[in-house]
Order: C-alpha cells, then structure tokens, then sequence
C-alpha cells in the first residue's frame, strides 16, 4: 500500500523543467539587457578552445579586456559549436558589457545565434513541464485513488482438472 507514495515523485519532473524554464527566460532577458543597454568594448582572446568528445561538441574562449574605469576583466565563456565556429579566427572580438546583469559579457557577432538557442532552449524546457505537470496530475490522482480504495485484490483460481 506504501508504495503509491513514490509515484509522487513524479512531480520532481516539471519542478525540474520549471526551474530550467527559469534559467533560460533569465538568461533570454539577460543577453538582451546586457546587448541593449552594455557597454560596447573590444576583448582580446586570451585562450580559444573546441573540444569533441564522443559525438558532444562545445568549447569555450577567455576573454580579456579594460573598462572604462580601468578595471581588468577577464572572463571565460563557454560556447556551442555554432558560435565558436563564428569566432574561430578572430584576435579581438565586439562585445558588450555590463556588470550587473544576469549575463554581463555578450559577444555582439554570436548574439542573433544566442538569442535563437535560447528560444529553442526555452520553448524545449516549457513543453516539457508542461507534458510532465500533466503526466504528473494523472498519476497522482492515480495515487490517491489507490491509497484511499486499497489494491484490488486478487485471487487465483486453478482452472485445470489436475487431480493430484
């Protein structure tokens, strides 16, 4: 009877998706703030790197460059395939910059790129809360049903003319 109670662990799902959905709508608005409203620099590519394993493919690239308050800032990035091959062969890269948004550095030639991935990436998340928020309401109501009624019993009735 004790067992129904794990099927609500099924809502862990769209709680994870939700939180994800949150992740990337912050990211969404943060890229888009910090395009609109930063501060336009140019940094030095400090460090470039694109790695395969298995059929994966991502990397990442280390950014270096001075505000305008003479402050040295150096970030890494981490990137998809996509946009490191946009900035694979470039010294010094546009970026906009600004110090209190959710993401601080975007690199201006892969913004329309981000912006898409993160669209994509978002609209993945929200129709797989919204599956999983379903798949969870009708296996919880499962669950309760089978907790308040108790399991049907069963009962085993030998069918053969076996005398023996």
């Amino acid at each position: 009877m004790k067992k129904y109670y794990f099927i609500y662990l099924i809502w862990l799902l769209p709680a994870y998706f939700l939180t994800m959905s949150i992740y990337q709508g912050l990211t969404f608005q943060g890229i888009n703030q910090t395009y609109h409203t930063g501060e336009s620099y140019v940094a030095d590519v400090i460090d470039f790197d694109v790695k395969q394993i298995a059929a994966q493919t991502s990397g990442y690239v280390v950014l270096s460059f001075m505000t305008e308050n003479g402050d040295e800032i150096e970030e890494r990035l981490s990137l998809s395939v996509q946009m490191a091959q946009v900035i694979m062969e470039s010294e010094r890269i546009p970026i906009r910059y600004q110090p209190g948004s959710f993401n601080n550095i975007v690199i201006v030639s892969t913004y329309n790129l981000q912006r898409n991935v993160i669209r994509v990436n978002l609209a993945v998340t929200v129709i797989g809360f919204l599956a999983t928020a379903i798949i969870g309401f009708y296996a919880s109501r499962y669950a309760r049903r089978k907790l308040r009624d108790g399991d049907d019993e069963m009962i085993f009735e030998r069918i053969d003319n076996d005398n023996s």
